[in-house]
C-alpha cells in the first residue's frame, strides 16, 4: 500500500520501491483491522502484525484508520 505518493495506491511491491515501513498479516486480520474488528496496537503485541522499518510511520496507521472509521 502506498500511502506516501499521490494518489497512493496499493498492490504487489515492484522490485526497485523503498519502503519506509512493511508491514506483514494475514488477509483475515487485514480486514478485521480496517473493519475496525482488530485494534492495530493489539495485532502487533500478538504478533498477528509484524512490522520492519520505521515503527513510527506503522504507528500512525492506527490514527489514521479511526479518523477513516469515523466517516464511514
Amino acid at each position: 500500500m502506498d500511502l506516501k505518493n499521490l494518489p497512493g495506491g496499493c498492490g504487489n511491491a515492484v522490485a526497485d520501491m523503498q519502503a519506509d515501513v512493511t508491514m506483514t498479516m494475514s488477509r483475515d486480520d487485514f480486514i478485521k483491522m480496517f473493519a475496525g474488528q482488530m485494534n492495530p496496537t493489539s495485532a502487533f503485541m500478538t504478533g498477528r502484525l509484524k512490522v520492519k522499518g520505521n515503527l513510527g510511520l506503522a504507528m500512525k496507521l492506527e490514527n489514521m484508520m479511526k479518523s477513516l472509521q469515523a466517516k464511514l
